[in-house]
């Protein structure tokens, strides 16, 4: 069960996203208006504390309740999260996409990778996940974890597969062929799909 923590605040500087965060999509293979149809995003431009990053809401049952945010530019820390008294319920408690997921779930690291793989994926938001997360997964008949190709995500695929081992269903550990979810080809994204989601 999710535990409702502080208050949900949104961040300052949050609108309709700029020319600035529509290229910086394009130039990823996403198309901004289908990630706002689908995943609500905004953009944050000139901001005291978080300027010139796309917001990330993160939902339970079609409410908002916690966020993220991905940097458009080079800053060091790709992705920002709310503060624990930023958001009503912990977002390392819920998986990111739950809310459109089906009978069985791919299961990413970002959020970045459940807009490629699209609805039916999920993210932990980093390789390290909860017992909460483990709980919410292991809901789902079919699992298939697909994190990204670097060794220490690897490995914590593989922990998360063994502590799902122990609950009714399958889980699969998926390898994929470029660095991460979020890098796939469209055909890779279909075969997956056909496997795990349809």
């Amino acid at each position: 069960e999710t535990i409702s923590s502080g208050k949900f605040v949104l961040p300052k500087g949050l609108g309709p996203l700029h020319p600035a965060h529509r290229r910086y999509l394009a130039s990823r293979r996403f198309d901004p208006d289908a990630l706002i149809d689908i995943w609500g995003i905004q953009g944050i431009g000139i901001a005291p504390k978080l300027s010139w990053r796309i917001w990330i809401p993160i939902c339970v049952q079609g409410k908002v309740v916690s966020w993220t945010t991905r940097t458009i530019g080079d800053s060091a820390r790709r992705y920002i999260n709310a503060r624990p008294d930023e958001e009503s319920v912990p977002a390392k408690q819920l998986l990111y996409g739950e809310d459109s997921a089906g009978h069985s779930v791919i299961v990413c690291e970002g959020c970045t990778d459940v807009w490629r793989l699209g609805p039916g994926s999920v993210a932990t938001l980093g390789i390290q996940f909860s017992q909460s997360q483990v709980l919410r997964l292991s809901k789902y008949p079919t699992r298939a974890i697909a994190f990204d190709n670097e060794p220490e995500a690897q490995h914590r695929a593989r922990l998360l597969c063994e502590m799902l081992s122990v609950f009714p269903g399958q889980t699969h550990k998926i390898r994929l062929k470029g660095a991460d979810p979020g890098e796939a080809s469209r055909l890779e994204v279909r075969e997956l799909r056909k496997r795990f989601l349809e």
